[in-house]
């Protein structure tokens, strides 16, 4: 899962003010924190309450499903996730009061498609939302949309257009007042993706170290977003050659994701797959190949039911 999460303190804000103290709005909120904090499968729970209450209709109606597609997404629900992701824009296409829900919905679900390789369906939703983005003149949410340009055109191995995204991105930073930690930590990212992709590796290495000191400030050094960002540093001192600390920090940051999300869980599986390569590289032939079993193993096992033909995707880890 990539970014879904950056979106949620904005939905929270906007709800405050919509719901005030009604049962909705408070169990908005509590899917909101266990969002962020991970547990996916208790936030669909709490969400889908509000919206079997009867009690939302328009924009916010709308604002659950995308939340309630995060959690299902996060937690390894995939066909639930898509569901929830079209009730979500067949409801705030139509509202042209609230561009900017739209547009979130609309870069979700994206992520859901670029998450999984199907970049082409994912292309002209991260393109409308940035144009829906840049109709409202928020700078912020620009950057950001900019920045999943970026990301897009190196997945897929466009690194000139990538560079282009991120030079408008940082234009758009410059000129606005509130990018936070969370959304510096996800620009860093990108360029610390777009630096190894020019071969800079060193300016990537340090790129990813910037983001997880910015998301241990904002989150804290045990939240799975941290050890996502281990995970993410760890390629980068793979691909520098400096094993050790690929290996170091890929190790903290499993343990993290252990804490914070328990190893049944689609990121973990993905991140174990990513550590068990740098095994191989190593010369830990057959510990890589032993990790590798095991967790095809036991993600096919979670799967399950919920979504036939679902792999591991490592996507995130470029």
């Amino acid at each position: 899962m990539k970014r879904l999460y950056w979106i949620l303190p904005t939905l929270f804000l906007l709800s405050m003010s919509t719901f005030g103290q009604s049962n909705p709005q408070t169990a908005l909120h509590d899917a909101l924190v266990l969002n962020n904090r991970g547990s996916f499968e208790a936030a669909a729970k709490v969400v889908k309450t509000a919206i079997d209450s009867g009690q939302l209709n328009g924009d916010e109606l709308g604002r659950n499903y995308i939340i309630l597609a995060v959690a299902c997404q996060g937690a390894g629900d995939l066909a639930n996730a898509q569901s929830a992701f079209e009730h979500a824009l067949q409801i705030l296409k139509h509202d042209r009061e609230h561009p900017e829900d739209y547009a979130s919905a609309l870069e979700n679900y994206a992520d859901f498609y670029s998450e999984s390789g199907q970049l082409d369906l994912a292309a002209p939703m991260y393109r409308k939302a940035f144009h829906l983005r840049q109709g409202i003149e928020d700078h912020s949410a620009t950057a950001l949309s900019l920045t999943r340009l970026a990301e897009l055109a190196l997945a897929r191995k466009r690194v000139r257009e990538a560079q282009k995204y991120m030079q408008k991105a940082s234009n758009e930073v410059k000129i606005s007042t509130d990018f936070n930690d969370d959304d510096k930590a996800f620009f860093f990212e990108t360029l610390g993706w777009l630096a190894i992709a020019e071969r800079h590796v060193p300016a990537g290495v340090e790129a990813y170290q910037h983001a997880l000191k910015l998301v241990e400030r904002s989150r804290g050094e045990q939240h799975w977003l941290a050890g996502w960002d281990h995970m993410l540093l760890g390629k980068a001192y793979a691909e520098s050659g400096d094993l050790r600390s690929a290996l170091a920090n890929m190790q903290i940051g499993l343990a993290i994701l252990d804490h914070a999300l328990g190893q049944k869980n689609p990121k973990y599986f993905a991140a174990e797959l990513a550590y068990s390569k740098v095994l191989d590289r190593c010369g830990l032939q057959l510990e890589a190949a032993q990790m590798r079993a095991a967790t095809e193993k036991a993600s096919k096992d979670y799967y399950g039911s919920r979504c036939a033909g679902c792999t591991i995707n490592v996507a995130a880890f470029r």
